[in-house]
């Protein structure tokens, strides 16, 4: 019989292979996105995207399992890499728009493409992160 530690470990290491699965997903879609100039249509596709991976990174999953579990799941080494996975999004984040900067002088580009841009990587960047940090601290590394 599993008890609440196994299940949440079992969890945790499907969280941590979902998280970083879906954030090279998310990054490999991305290309014929941000290729589009001048879009003039709200890109809800990539819009939900952005939502249900944040939701993922934000509150870790487990939602169907019982309180005791996604306690487990969620213990201070969860929160401490989901805090480490948060700045690096941030960090990221900052150098794209740093970068961005410098490229507005010799490429022309919209506010949506650079925020398209600046979400893609963020987003990615946290979860790659937080994905590598659950995965070696449950023995994955």
């Amino acid at each position: 019989m599993n008890t609440i530690t196994d299940q949440a470990d079992q969890l945790g290491r499907r969280r941590a292979r979902t998280a970083t699965s879906l954030a090279i997903i998310f990054l490999a879609t991305q290309g014929g996105g941000l290729a589009q100039k001048n879009a003039t249509h709200l890109d809800l596709p990539f819009l939900l995207w952005v939502v249900v991976l944040l939701v993922i990174l934000m509150f870790g999953g487990g939602w169907f399992s019982t309180a005791g579990v996604r306690q487990a799941m969620n213990d201070e080494t969860t929160r401490a890499h989901r805090r480490s996975a948060l700045a690096c999004g941030f960090l990221v984040s900052l150098f794209a728009a740093v970068l961005l900067y410098v490229l507005t002088f010799f490429e022309e580009m919209s506010a949506r493409e650079a925020l398209r841009l600046l979400l893609t990587v963020g987003v990615a960047g946290a979860l790659l992160r937080f994905g590598t940090l659950e995965k070696r601290a449950l023995g994955g590394d």
